[in-house]
């Protein structure tokens, strides 16, 4: 197994504004172009699984994956297939009746069912959700500009008065103090099937403040966010991320 390339990133984004720590473990010795059947799963930490935020969590996980990887590769000979799409695969290979017996893999069957996620599958992608809040933040004294609409009446060139919108500077100053918030924090493992070996690992805690001091951060909204870059960076490595120096 070739060396790892490890990066560490920890910045804030001061826009909405979004606190955001990320690190990214890469392997520089896979070649990521040559994956086409890629399995993804779906896993919620013991702090979250209390069947709502892990099951909505979950359905948006599939729902932006589905969006934005496996139908915008589909056609460019791509197989992108759910956790549960793989069970029931694997369930019709053995010749169980998935429509009568649940969609799910029994410890028996679980040693088969790696087999065939391995003779299926180039990469298997694991996220994990530790994450899914809202609560409220602390805040340093600060100010911002930003462009606000602003609707006003002019004379046009025949003399008559339209209303027209444009676009205006605002200083906002916001006081210190805590502030609504959402928080999240999410792990994407990349492994090769062939190997058993993470060869992508992207570990993200991204939270949202509302400094209006309204509470209309969600947590489904940063989570859509992490994971729409998370699918953005995913193309982008199938297309073109190849073992470095070669």
């Amino acid at each position: 197994m070739s060396k790892v390339l490890y990066f560490l990133l920890c910045f804030l984004i001061m826009f909405s504004p979004v606190y955001a720590q990320k690190s990214e473990r890469i392997d520089p010795g896979y070649d990521f172009t040559k994956a086409k059947n890629i399995c993804m799963d779906y896993a919620a930490s013991p702090e979250i699984a209390d069947g709502v935020r892990d099951r909505e969590s979950q359905e948006l996980f599939f729902k932006q994956m589905k969006a934005n990887v496996a139908d915008k590769l589909a056609k460019q000979k791509y197989k992108i297939d759910p956790i549960y799409n793989a069970k029931e695969n694997f369930l019709n290979s053995e010749g169980a009746d998935t429509k009568k017996y649940a969609k799910d893999i029994t410890d028996e069957q679980q040693p088969l069912f790696e087999k065939f996620i391995q003779n299926n599958y180039d990469l298997l992608i694991k996220c994990i959700v530790s994450q899914y809040d809202t609560g409220k933040k602390q805040v340093e004294a600060h100010t911002y500009t930003e462009l606000v609409p602003v609707t006003t009446t002019v004379l046009d060139a025949t003399g008559q008065l339209q209303t027209i919108t444009i676009q205006e500077k605002q200083v906002f100053n916001i006081p210190a103090g805590y502030y609504p918030a959402a928080f999240v924090q999410v792990r994407f493992d990349i492994i090769d099937t062939k190997t058993n070996q993470s060869v992508w690992t992207l570990d993200e805690k991204r939270d949202k403040v509302d400094e209006t001091g309204v509470s209309n951060s969600k947590p489904g909204e940063v989570f859509t966010e992490v994971v729409e870059e998370f699918a953005a960076s995913l193309k982008k490595n199938l297309k073109s991320r190849k073992p470095v120096g070669k």
